[in-house]
């Protein structure tokens, strides 16, 4: 055998020797969701000189999240702002962080208790208002593709904003992103699916965001 075809085999073995090292990390992690290197962005307004501006607050209401008009939201799914919100109050009621999480909706799902009287004596209620600001859907042929890697993901970006409930100030603001790489068949999803993982995503990174600021 000429030394060219053997270099080209070492090569071909080096190759496949790297791919089968990529599938056998990525099995490990069959799932992702990019949320604990999500962007945060604290604000500087309101924080009135204290490192944990959420501290003390026993109550929170979860305004109707929105869509930013803009280029970078163009394809993000009609309605799903709402299935965020939901989701946010779901996440927030397990957390277990505030005696009391109220949906703010104008008409709250069955069992919702929105419509609560004002808050308790000594109780303090800070009020989450969410706004998507960027969305991809990213791309399913190039994550069957180019599985496991981190091509075609889908992402959505989120800006999450408190104010005092009594004073109508703005105490704390961040924003998180959330991707979706992959599943165990490869890369391929439902929009449902894709949605649903990039959702949860958002979540989780704000409710430790939350207890990191409390």
């Amino acid at each position: 055998m000429s030394s060219r075809h053997q270099n080209c085999n070492k090569m071909r073995s080096a190759i496949l020797r790297s791919i089968a090292w990529f599938v056998l990390a990525a099995a490990t992690l069959p799932f992702q969701v990019d949320c604990s290197n999500a962007q945060t962005t604290p604000s500087a307004v309101g924080n009135q000189g204290r490192s944990k501006p959420l501290d003390g607050y026993t109550a929170i209401l979860v305004e109707p999240f929105t869509v930013e008009n803009s280029q970078a939201t163009k394809d993000f799914p009609t309605g799903e702002e709402a299935n965020l919100q939901l989701s946010t109050i779901a996440g927030l009621r397990a957390s277990e962080l505030f005696e009391k999480v109220i949906d703010g909706s104008p008409k709250p799902v069955e069992g919702s208790p929105s419509s609560e009287p004002s808050t308790k004596e000594g109780q303090r209620r800070v009020i989450l208002s969410g706004a998507v600001i960027g969305f991809s859907k990213g791309n399913s042929g190039a994550r069957l593709l180019t599985w496991p890697l981190p091509v075609g993901v889908s992402k959505a970006k989120a800006r999450f904003v408190f104010r005092d409930a009594e004073s109508k100030q703005e105490v704390f603001r961040f924003e998180k992103e959330a991707k979706f790489q992959a599943t165990t068949s490869g890369g391929i999803a439902t929009k449902e699916e894709q949605m649903a993982h990039v959702k949860g995503g958002l979540v989780d990174a704000l409710v430790k965001e939350i207890k990191r600021n409390r």
